[in-house]
C-alpha cells in the first residue's frame, strides 16, 4: 500500500517526530540510570502491549506501508473482532477493560513477544517508559487489595511520574505533544484529523483505501468507516 502524495508532508513530518522522541526518551533514559533510577522495558516486555493503543491516522498509514501479509491479516482479524464486541452503549472503562481482558495481546508482537514493527510503533508506544517491573504494566488495580494499592502507591518515584501511574511522565507529555501536532498538519492538509485504535486504522488502511478516503474529503473517509463495520468513536474518531 503507498498513500498518495497528499500524505508525503505528513509522513515526513511523523518520521522527524519519530527519532526526535527516541533520541529524547535515550537521553531522559540514560540520565535517570545515572542517577540510580530504573527503567524496566525491554525486548519482549510485553504487558504493556494488552493496554489499548491509540494512534493519530498518519501513523497507522506509516503501520500499514511497513506489515508484511501475515502480519496485516493479524490485525485484521483483531480489528474485525474488536468491532463486533464493542457495543454503542459502552462507556471508555468497559471499552479499556474489553481490550486489557478479551482482546489480548497486540497483533502485531511475535511469538517471542517482541514488537515486529518496533522501529515504526506509534507514538504512544515510544513514550511509555515504566518505572516498575512488568507485572505492573498488565495487573489490572480494581483487582488488587487496599494494602496492594497502598503499596504500590508507596513505591512509586513521584519525582518522574504522575500519579497514580508508573510510567515516565515527561516522556508520555512529549509523546501526546508530537500527536496533536500530526492531528493538526492533518487538519490542516484535508479539514479534519483522525484518531483511533491503532489495530482498527491499520485495517482500514490496509483493506479499505481509508488513506485515499480521507484524502478525498470527509464524507468519503465516514463512508468508509461505515462501510467496514466499524463506525464507533472509540474506534474511529472523525473531528
Amino acid at each position: 500500500m503507498t498513500p498518495n502524495e497528499s500524505w508525503k508532508p505528513l509522513l515526513e513530518e511523523l518520521n522527524t517526530q519519530q527519532e526526535c522522541l527516541d533520541m529524547m526518551s535515550a537521553a531522559w533514559t540514560a540520565d535517570y540510570r545515572a542517577h540510580g533510577g530504573t527503567v524496566f522495558c525491554g525486548r519482549g516486555c510485553r504487558e504493556c502491549c494488552s493496554l489499548t493503543v491509540n494512534c493519530s491516522l498518519t501513523e497507522a498509514v506509516a503501520l500499514a506501508q511497513t506489515v508484511n501479509d501475515t502480519q496485516a491479516q493479524a490485525v485484521k482479524e483483531y480489528a474485525e473482532l474488536l468491532g463486533k464486541r464493542v457495543t454503542p452503549e459502552m462507556n471508555l472503562k468497559e471499552y479499556l477493560r474489553l481490550q486489557r481482558r478479551e482482546m489480548g495481546w497486540c497483533p502485531l508482537l511475535d511469538e517471542d513477544g517482541a514488537c515486529c514493527v518496533y522501529s515504526s510503533r506509534p507514538l504512544s508506544c515510544r513514550a511509555l517508559l515504566s518505572t516498575k517491573e512488568s507485572f505492573f504494566c498488565g495487573v489490572d488495580f480494581s483487582e488488587l487489595t487496599s494494602e496492594e494499592k497502598q503499596t504500590y502507591a508507596q513505591s512509586l518515584d513521584n519525582s518522574v511520574t504522575e500519579f497514580p501511574l508508573h510510567y515516565v511522565a515527561f516522556t508520555r507529555e512529549t509523546g501526546r505533544e508530537f500527536e496533536t501536532r500530526a492531528l493538526t498538519l492533518m487538519r490542516k492538509n484535508f479539514g479534519f484529523s483522525v484518531y483511533g485504535a491503532m489495530p482498527v486504522l491499520v485495517h482500514l488502511v490496509r483493506y479499505w483505501g481509508f488513506a485515499e478516503a480521507v484524502s478525498a474529503g470527509r464524507n468519503a473517509a465516514q463512508a468508509v468507516v461505515v462501510q467496514s463495520g466499524l463506525p464507533h468513536p472509540f474506534l474511529v474518531d472523525i473531528a
